[in-house]
């Protein structure tokens, strides 16, 4: 190799190249300097046949022009490697079966689209984001307890009467909606069962396609959801256990493996059971605005 005497390069040339050089450096510090979004919190806006506006939305799974950013746990501020006009794009996340490690954006909720023109170093914020159900959730059930007539209730191996309980703290819980009642079971004693059974069977698809749950609770004790299948040979199945929460909670279920592992079942039930805690207190479970949802 023929080494250069940069003194022998012309004086034009030389100042080409030290100016290439200084503005590739720029370029590539640009590219690093981040523009920043910032996402408090997500609403659910729903029409009147779709139930109550209470959700869990934790995360936000945000991509911008189609490249995935991550999922941000709520409120957060993150930074985005992009500047100009971009697509932001926001999936709603949960918890699914109430486990915080088992975090994913919710098949049910829109995703929110919206256009930002990212500036490094700024932050855009995003408030006031709503979502809503698509269009082709199908609402195969839906419980408030507003109504004295029941679609579900105890079954022959329950020794305990579920009830229908006014709850001051509902107003507090579900500010802004006519929500009175919630369902409710006692147990004082350690040897006795609580089981109830909706009244409806459900068709529900094998396919692979999502089946959710969703339930409000508050509860001192642990408690179970599960399916009753029906097919050759019926069974019932626990799908979660839900675990204590002192004031109001919303978890959402997950049946769809439980579904695809019984291809052959014509329809299915819920049920709800729970035991008190051997030598614990009274058990106290409340539920309330139940949703069956499907494709």
């Amino acid at each position: 190799m023929i080494p250069i005497n940069i003194y022998k390069i012309p004086t034009l040339i030389l100042l080409a190249l030290i100016s290439s050089g200084i503005v590739s450096c720029r370029k590539t510090s640009e590219i690093d300097i981040p523009s920043y979004l910032y996402i408090d919190s997500i609403s659910l806006k729903t029409t009147g046949m779709q139930g109550t506006v209470s959700q869990k939305i934790v995360d936000a799974w945000v991509s911008t022009d189609n490249d995935l950013e991550g999922a941000f746990e709520l409120p957060a501020k993150f930074p985005v490697l992009k500047s100009g006009a971009s697509s932001i794009l926001i999936q709603p996340g949960i918890k699914m079966n109430g486990v915080s490690g088992n975090r994913v954006p919710y098949p049910f909720y829109n995703s929110i689209t919206i256009p930002v023109t990212l500036k490094h170093e700024k932050t855009d914020s995003l408030i006031n984001l709503q979502t809503s159900y698509k269009s082709n959730t199908v609402f195969a059930w839906l419980e408030d307890f507003e109504d004295p007539n029941l679609s579900i209730d105890t079954t022959a191996r329950g020794s305990i009467k579920l009830t229908r309980y006014n709850d001051p703290s509902l107003a507090s819980a579900f500010p802004g909606e006519s929500n009175l009642y919630a369902a409710r079971v006692v147990l004082q004693n350690d040897s006795v069962l609580f089981e109830c059974v909706s009244h409806n069977s459900f068709v529900l698809p094998n396919n692979g396609s999502e089946v959710f749950m969703e339930l409000n609770y508050k509860t001192n004790c642990p408690f179970t959801v599960g399916l009753i299948v029906y097919g050759a040979q019926n069974t019932q199945q626990d799908v979660v256990v839900v675990n204590p929460s002192r004031n109001w909670n919303k978890i959402y279920i997950n049946f769809t493996p439980t579904i695809l592992l019984n291809t052959n079942a014509v329809k299915y039930k819920v049920f709800i059971n729970a035991n008190k805690v051997v030598g614990g207190p009274d058990a106290d479970i409340m539920f309330d605005n139940i949703k069956l949802l499907h494709f």
